[in-house]
């Protein structure tokens, strides 16, 4: 997913252990991984998570600790959403190394660039080598993402590679799809608190 969704996640995560007072075990659990601190300063699990991050232990495609955290404190739930992140952030990743290895054997980096050219600052011109650091400019400038797949789409049309835009669609249609149901399930939801909420309401005043 995209690089706010994985903030949002790892915000949602720390403010439910917040609520439960574990910081005194998180530091238990990740003893070596980050410098020692008092239990004062573990009353918010955010900053434990950014420390990781900067010691390399954690990020958006490495959640392999934060997994081992939560199956440790048996937070299934929030450990069934980082499953699901890192499900679509990896069927992502995959799409995009098999996009970049045939735009690398096609050497049509000068058209790439030329499609891409209003997206990316003229000064990041020069630090584009190949398909990959062209892809890395396009990402730091939120021009292409797993919620940005636009500028995908317009390379492989140009390219003529129908397989690969395919590949890219159906990808975007199935977030879209998943998306879609998520919302319908936070709307039935809500429907139905308030209805219960009318009908207690309606039983008191009785």
């Amino acid at each position: 997913m995209s690089a706010i969704e994985y903030n949002n996640l790892l915000f949602k995560i720390s403010e439910r252990l917040n609520e439960l007072n574990v910081g005194r075990q998180l530091l238990v659990m990740c003893r070596g991984k980050v410098a020692p601190r008092d239990e004062e300063n573990m009353q918010n699990v955010f900053p434990l998570f950014v420390e990781l991050e900067q010691n390399g232990f954690l990020g958006a495609d490495k959640l392999n600790i934060l997994k081992d955290l939560l199956k440790g404190l048996e937070e299934w739930s929030l450990f069934g959403n980082v499953k699901s992140f890192e499900s679509k952030r990896k069927e992502y990743n995959s799409l995009l190394e098999r996009i970049i290895h045939v735009l690398d054997e096609l050497d049509c980096l000068e058209q790439l660039v030329a499609i891409c050219n209003d997206r990316i600052p003229e000064e990041k011109h020069s630090s584009i080598q190949d398909v990959r650091s062209l892809f890395q400019e396009l990402e730091n400038n939120d021009s292409l993402g797993i919620d940005h797949l636009e500028v995908l789409k317009e390379i492989l049309t140009r390219q003529e590679k129908t397989d690969l835009l395919r590949e890219v669609e159906e990808f975007e249609d199935g977030k879209n799809q998943e998306e879609e149901f998520e919302w319908r399930k936070a709307q039935a939801a809500a429907i139905a608190s308030s209805a219960s909420s009318n009908l207690a309401g309606g039983k008191l005043r009785l």
